[in-house]
């Protein structure tokens, strides 16, 4: 048997589902020739949670067949909210329960999937138990008369999601606003399905690793994320019970790689930009103390010494990181706790003990005074909010027009041609929503439609040779085959 890396894993997707007419044929001729036992048993109950592992067998082994699903196995964890909140709830719309460990058992038992029982490290790090489809569960796959895009998630599936100050998900009355920001995200969900997103590069399988700096506290191990059309379902997330903290856009597997990956998304074949605020969070810092930042002042927020390092786009960078820390640390110690961690010591390779951080800190008071209340004061989630709205905002606007857009909370990337409509929209919706003008954008460095016309204007060879080289590109075989599919699916 060939070794597998359980490390390489995701949680079992609890929402996934489908009604497509040859997926419940599969479930039905596996649950009566593997799965039921004679004995009286609420079928319906268990079909139902077969299709769902099932289906999310599926979909890993199609995009990477090296990945293993965690499952919860123990009781205790369908019962005191680790998988969902107890009793009813609004995230539970498949009502999945404790039978997934049976399903899980029997489908083991027949040999339909691998199986790796819950263990410890040696450093007495716990995981949960790891599934796989074996070569007797994959055949039927690649007989199934279904593909991916025949697999989605139900209609339901909450999209405003509130959580508390652990971070677990709790229940909340639904009101018009909170109606109207579910059916914006539902429409923008439905676009996303559509459209194709994805990177030339990348190849089969469909993953991207991340850098060292991406692991920080799992430096020891590969993480890869996965690029694939069944992850780029988003939800608005809202913090500490309130709809007032938090309420950004999660999901998406862009969200999770670097910019250096980022610039590479090409979307229904397109090459895309990026364009984000400058120095987003400090900017409404000003405007909730009525201050239009950029009209008293060019000065870059983030240019501040920092004690031990010579490098001033080291010293940047790190007051960056710092700075934004602060605005969501609640005292100065948890601060240095959040910036240690947080921090890329092989790309910044200085050392910071208290006293350095202390003097870092004291600096950015001193040269932002009008903001420094909100400093280790919890801060950030209001300002999320605030930068969620504008994005909403930015985002409804493209939804209007079915043109592809995704957001990295607080910068877009939309298809070449569409930057002037984004720049234009980024500032009508900083105005709409702080009141406030003053507002800065910056492009990363992907060739915009303007420039590329500019340039082509007095280079005609030039035009033509980076238009064909635009727009073609080199897409691996992998990267072929997926929009090739994507194509035929969606008629595009």
């Amino acid at each position: 048997m060939t070794d597998r890396d359980y490390q390489h894993s995701r949680p079992l997707n609890v929402h996934r589902w489908s009604d497509h007419r040859e997926i419940n044929n599969l479930v039905n001729t596996v649950f009566e020739k593997f799965i039921s036992r004679k004995v009286k048993e609420n079928k319906t109950i268990r079909k139902k949670h077969l299709k769902l592992v099932l289906l999310d067998l599926y979909v890993a082994w199609l995009n990477d067949p090296d990945m293993n699903i965690a499952v919860h196995m123990t009781i205790g964890a369908y019962s005191d909210g680790t998988v969902f909140n107890k009793g009813k709830s609004r995230y539970n719309e498949l009502n999945i329960k404790v039978t997934t460990i049976d399903i899980v058992h029997r489908l083991r038992d027949t040999h339909l999937i691998g199986y790796k029982e819950g263990w410890q490290d040696a450093g007495g790090r716990g995981f949960i138990t790891r599934i796989w489809p074996t070569n007797k569960l994959t055949k039927l796959f690649e007989n199934a008369a279904f593909g991916e895009f025949d697999i989605g998630y139900t209609d339901n599936r909450e999209t405003i999601i509130l959580r508390d100050k652990d971070k677990d998900e709790v229940e909340y009355t639904d009101k018009s606003q909170i109606k109207k920001m579910r059916l914006a995200v539902q429409q923008y969900n439905k676009l996303l399905e559509k459209s194709f997103i994805d990177i030339q590069s990348v190849d089969k399988p469909a993953r991207i690793e991340l850098s060292e700096g991406k692991k920080r506290g799992r430096r020891n191990r590969r993480v890869f994320v996965n690029i694939t059309h069944h992850d780029k379902f988003v939800r608005r997330i809202f913090n500490n019970k309130s709809f007032s903290d938090g309420g950004r856009f999660y999901g998406g597997w862009w969200q999770r790689i670097d910019s250096k990956f980022r610039k590479d998304i090409r979307m229904n074949n397109s090459p895309t930009v990026e364009i984000d605020f400058s120095a987003l969070h400090v900017i409404l810092g000003y405007a909730d103390a009525d201050i239009d930042y950029w009209q008293t002042t060019n000065k870059d927020p983030y240019d501040l010494p920092v004690r031990g390092v010579n490098n001033p786009e080291h010293c940047r960078d790190i007051t960056k990181l710092f700075l934004l820390l602060s605005f969501n640390a609640s005292d100065e110690q948890a601060l240095y706790r959040a910036f240690r961690s947080e921090l890329n010591y092989r790309e910044y390779p200085y050392s910071f003990p208290d006293d350095v951080l202390l003097e870092l800190l004291g600096t950015i008071k001193e040269h932002h005074p009008d903001i420094s209340h909100m400093i280790c004061s919890g801060a950030g989630l209001k300002l999320m909010n605030i930068d969620s709205q504008i994005c909403d905002y930015v985002i409804a606007d493209f939804v209007k027009t079915d043109t592809p857009i995704l957001t990295v909370h607080d910068s877009f990337i939309i298809q070449i041609g569409e930057e002037n409509r984004l720049n234009q929209l980024m500032k009508e919706a900083f105005e709409d929503i702080t009141h406030k003008v003053g507002i800065k954008a910056k492009y990363n460095q992907n060739l915009t439609k303007a420039q590329l016309y500019a340039h082509g204007a007095q280079h005609r060879d030039w035009f033509l040779d980076m238009f064909q080289s635009l727009f073609k590109g080199k897409p691996t075989n992998g990267y072929q085959r997926r929009l090739e599919r994507h194509r035929e699916y969606f008629g595009q």
